[in-house]
């Protein structure tokens, strides 16, 4: 007698349905971000089943990404042969795994650190005297918005640079938005929130130094996730920030795994 066995769902297969899981739906959210940061001059991006690959042409290395939609569990994956194929010649890159992975070393690959994916249900707390978030709109804007992620995060490698070599224009009229964080009505903290898969997506988040604790990064969250309220919010941030996100009824799901190339 021969048995026919359906195959076992693994949750990152290519016909693995978006809404399989909010680890998946991030993952697919995550890739579309970069996907629309890269559209831009001297932008590219590249989607396949098993990753996603996007180049900026940005010197910010998290905006020069490849997300992995499978695990890789080989240094001598073929997959790994593709995304340093899609890079080479281009920006220095950052390799995003929600998986642990083998030692990428030895492929020239430099370890970042294992940020932590978090995930909130419903947004708490109120903004504090002072603070008032605004959506961007103009590329006036935008250059503060760049001014304030660059010194606030902070990203020196992109200091000094001229207005719309962090972020293109074309965000303004995309499905991403960005978001600008006032206290006394100065301009102290950003954010990116992209909803889509299910999940609203929140990133690029800085404040500077001396409005931080003041209340303006939680109205930044609580601001982005009023997008679509009735999804969750996930995001994959550092230690530094997991605190605030879990003071505000956010989960702390798994750590992720990140990845640095230096162009070769």
């Amino acid at each position: 007698m021969t048995t026919t066995h359906e195959r076992l769902e693994t949750g990152y297969e290519p016909e693995t349905p978006p809404y399989d899981s909010v680890l998946r739906q991030f993952l697919l959210n995550q890739s579309r971000m970069n996907e629309i940061i890269a559209d831009r001059p001297g932008g590219r991006s590249e989607q396949h089943d098993d990753v996603s690959l996007a180049d900026a042409g940005t010197v910010v290395p998290f905006l020069n990404q490849a997300v992995l939609l499978r695990p890789v569990l080989d240094p001598s994956d073929e997959m790994l042969d593709r995304v340093e194929k899609f890079f080479t010649g281009g920006s220095t890159a950052t390799l995003l795994s929600a998986w642990p992975t083998p030692d990428l070393s030895s492929r020239g690959w430099t370890l970042m650190g294992h940020p932590m994916f978090v995930v909130g249900a419903a947004a708490t707390g109120a903004s504090r005297p002072g603070v008032r978030v605004e959506p961007v709109q103009t590329a006036e804007q935008l250059a503060i918005v760049e001014r304030v992620a660059v010194e606030g995060y902070p990203l020196p490698e992109a200091s000094g640079a001229p207005a719309g070599s962090l972020l293109p224009e074309s965000l303004l009229h995309s499905e991403a938005h960005l978001r600008l964080g006032f206290l006394d009505d100065e301009p102290v903290a950003v954010g990116m929130a992209l909803p889509a898969f299910g999940v609203v997506n929140l990133a690029l988040a800085a404040t500077l130094p001396a409005a931080r604790r003041r209340g303006v990064w939680s109205a930044i969250v609580r601001a982005r996730w009023a997008l679509a309220p009735d999804l969750p919010a996930v995001a994959f941030t550092s230690d530094y920030s997991r605190p605030g996100f879990v003071a505000m009824g956010f989960l702390p799901m798994t750590r992720f795994t990140l990845w640095l190339r230096q162009p070769a």
